[in-house]
């Protein structure tokens, strides 16, 4: 199930000098053709060595809403197609080539020391779920299932600026007012992914649209 694959990945912060197959690189670019979209964006994603690791993922996307969201929602499906490769991986918004709000590095992991980053991220830990869901928690156990893989998606400094409400079987999803800067746009793409994916496991009907104000409701059947 895509949750397992949820729980493994996690922030690669240190590679092991690594270059991608031919096999491999084949494989994410035939993955990157058949990328579902949100906003029917389809972004062009380049798969490049920037002396990061094995190589880094980006596309060109202006710094419009729609676009960091359709970002952060196609960037993490590819991140997780790099984790079940068994690969690490981590979001950069340092990286902006050609246009990009942020890159992907990937790459073996080097399991090594701790980083500064992981010690001012808290080592990549979640809030609970609770603190997250306004209102009471769902009985369903499918829906407690796409809540816990939104509740494990990464995000910017791990600020986990996500707020989720279940009414009568649809997810509602939307980012915290108080977020300063235009990533936490990629933060909701990116939890936006992790439940559309988690979803597709337990319904034959899934989709997204835009609801009230800025949040997006995730419609199952």
């Amino acid at each position: 199930m895509i949750i397992e694959t949820i729980r493994m990945r996690h922030s690669t912060r240190k590679f092991l000098s690594y270059d991608l197959s031919a096999e491999e690189k084949e494989r994410l670019m035939n993955f990157f053709r058949e990328l579902p979209t949100l906003h029917s964006l389809h972004l062009k994603w380049t798969l490049r060595d920037l002396n990061k690791g094995s190589g880094v993922i980006f596309a060109p996307c202006p710094e419009k809403p729609n676009c960091l969201v359709e970002y952060g929602f196609q960037g993490e499906i590819i991140v997780l197609e790099v984790t079940k490769m068994g690969l690490g991986s981590c979001w950069n918004a340092g990286i902006r080539e050609e246009g990009s709000p942020a890159g992907i590095i990937l790459g073996k992991e080097d399991s090594g020391k701790v980083t500064l980053n992981d010690v001012l991220t808290g080592m990549g830990r979640r809030k609970e779920l609770k603190s997250l869901v306004e209102g009471p928690l769902p009985k369903d156990e499918r829906l407690l299932q796409i809540l816990e893989s939104c509740r494990l998606a990464p995000s910017s400094m791990n600020r986990q600026p996500w707020r989720f409400n279940v009414q009568n079987g649809d997810l509602y999803i939307w980012t915290k007012g108080n977020v300063i800067g235009g990533g936490h746009w990629i933060d909701l793409g990116i939890v936006l992914s992790h439940a559309y994916i988690t979803a597709l496991e337990f319904f034959s009907k899934v989709s997204i649209e835009k609801a009230a104000g800025d949040k997006y409701r995730v419609i199952m059947s």
